[in-house]
């Protein structure tokens, strides 16, 4: 288990915090910065939602959850509960090409939602290409448990072909260094510059 206080001691101290500080500090935090009070309340809010048996405490899988949700298996089956609430219009917790690649919309009570096609062939590429492991036209919890684990090489080739789109502006398919340049903002907030982005923005 680790407690708050125990983590909260630790995040100061990597902030550049003196031990002493980090062990005997200002609950409130009086005196910080406005961006590093917003940083200790963000982490706050994570430990909440990650806590589920302690308010104050976390279990290894809920600290993974917290810190880690890459490396968390209970979040990556959170999500793909969420895909087949999504997708899974059967309820058989398997999903078709036809459900993954038809998008339906809420109804409003009265009506059902519609069904949107736009980008409908890029999805069927995707489900035949990438979640389908054994092409037999389904994916089950074990495909999707690799579509969805943001250590799965396709995060990677996706931004890498999103930068290169955007950054190539003579379509010679590569890149200069003045074409980086020229989108410097882009390339710097990338997750393929930021490699923590790669995994915990998927959460």
């Amino acid at each position: 288990m680790v407690s708050w206080e125990e983590y909260h001691t630790y995040f100061l101290q990597q902030k550049g915090f003196s031990r002493e500080y980090a062990e005997n500090h200002d609950k409130k935090h009086r005196g910080l910065n406005r961006s590093m009070k917003e940083a200790i309340m963000r982490d706050r809010a994570s430990w909440s939602e990650a806590a589920h048996s302690d308010p104050d405490h976390l279990t290894l899988d809920e600290f993974l959850a917290f810190r880690h949700p890459e490396s968390s298996h209970a979040t990556i089956l959170t999500l793909v509960d969420e895909l087949f609430d999504k997708f899974d219009r059967d309820g058989d917790e398997i999903l078709t090409e036809d459900e993954f690649s038809s998008l339906q919309t809420e109804g409003d009570g009265e009506k059902d939602g519609e069904t949107l096609t736009q980008g409908e062939n890029e999805r069927r590429r995707e489900f035949r290409d990438i979640i389908d492991k054994n092409h037999d036209g389904k994916a089950d919890r074990k495909e999707l448990l690799m579509y969805i684990d943001p250590k799965n090489p396709r995060h990677a080739r996706e931004e890498a072909e999103t930068l290169l789109m955007l950054s190539d502006t003579n379509h010679d398919g590569s890149l200069s260094l003045q074409e980086i340049f020229n989108k410097m903002d882009l390339f710097l907030g990338s997750k393929m510059v930021d490699t923590a982005r790669s995994f915990h923005d998927e959460f």
